[in-house]
């Protein structure tokens, strides 16, 4: 973790990272059976940054159920954010949340 996590992040936009996290830990154990998860928070500037990085078999092209991606999504959109998923370089995915901290904080 990198920033001031404790103090620059509202307590709305701890509760949206915090649920993301465990969606993303939880997917990568239930569904792409990985051994390791690496996770990174940053928050910087006006920004706070999740990435959670699997070695697991990745995300199906031809997944039909899409539920927790997109309760992932929704969080983003609903704080002005994005999600982006991608696969890894020698198996797993990539998740990336980037949210905007309001102004208040990111001048705070």
């Amino acid at each position: 973790m990198t920033g001031l996590l404790d103090t620059a992040v509202p307590a709305e936009h701890g509760a949206h990272l915090l649920a993301v996290l465990e969606e993303a830990r939880s997917n990568a154990a239930r569904h792409a059976r990985a051994s390791a998860v690496d996770v990174g928070v940053d928050v910087a500037g006006a920004v706070t940054r999740l990435r959670v990085a699997d070695n697991g078999r990745g995300i199906a092209a031809r997944m039909t159920r899409r539920s927790g991606l997109a309760n992932l999504r929704g969080r983003a959109e609903a704080l002005g954010g994005t999600l982006d998923l991608s696969a890894e370089e020698g198996g797993g995915t990539l998740v990336r949340w980037t949210v905007p901290l309001p102004a208040s904080a990111a001048a705070g």
